[in-house]
């Protein structure tokens, strides 16, 4: 199964006056960065990473980094909502003809890779799942992996709602892992969940 990614940086979340994509984990290594090199652990090929116009990219990983898999779009319509820069990411990644694709937003808590390998082992496993999403208490949100039969859906959504719309809708079938307190999937919770949604009928 050939996954490509959509890391979804264009929003303006700062943390102490700076932005968060640019805070330093480590000496050289920013949030950012780390997100996108875990990312790359996970066989992700091609990563699109989609920034705003007026971003300086200076939390990207270092040029001699991977850069053969993974590279940046302008979305220069990311003010009119976060669809808008999906379907940027998404021109830039279905040339390459992907059976999945990892949609990640900057906002969210730090990426972890072992967690997005699972979410593609349950797609690889189920291939008759639409969708596999991380999960908060049963709510599921972004890193999100689409199986292919979504992708006319993806490209058809508006303003800033994003897949919840499609979490919500009962004519497609997915499975919500729970991301446990460190980041990782919380095994007991998503295994029970797993079970739950290949039960759950498509309308």
């Amino acid at each position: 199964m050939k996954v490509a990614g959509i890391y979804l940086a264009v929003g303006q979340s700062r943390r102490r006056g700076e932005p968060k994509l640019s805070q330093e984990l480590s000496p050289g290594k920013t949030v950012g960065g780390a997100a996108i090199q875990q990312l790359m652990r996970c066989g992700i090929d091609p990563l699109i990473v989609v920034v705003r116009a007026d971003d300086p990219l200076g939390w990207l990983p270092s040029a001699s980094e991977d850069t053969e898999r993974w590279r940046t779009e302008t979305s220069f319509t990311a003010h009119l909502g976060l669809s808008f820069s999906l379907r940027c990411g998404m021109n830039a990644v279905l040339p390459a003809k992907p059976d999945a694709l990892l949609v990640a937003q900057a906002d969210q808590p730090l990426i972890q890779a072992d967690s997005i390998e699972r979410m593609i082992s349950v797609l690889r496993e189920h291939p008759e799942l639409d969708f596999a999403a991380s999960g908060n208490d049963g709510s599921p949100m972004p890193p999100a992996l689409f199986n292919k039969t979504l992708f006319p859906v993806l490209e058809r959504l508006d303003g800033d709602k994003g897949a919840k719309e499609i979490f919500e809708s009962s004519d497609y079938r997915g499975v919500v892992l729970e991301w446990g307190s460190k980041g990782g999937f919380r095994k007991e919770e998503a295994a029970e969940k797993d079970k739950g949604a290949l039960k759950r009928p498509r309308k």
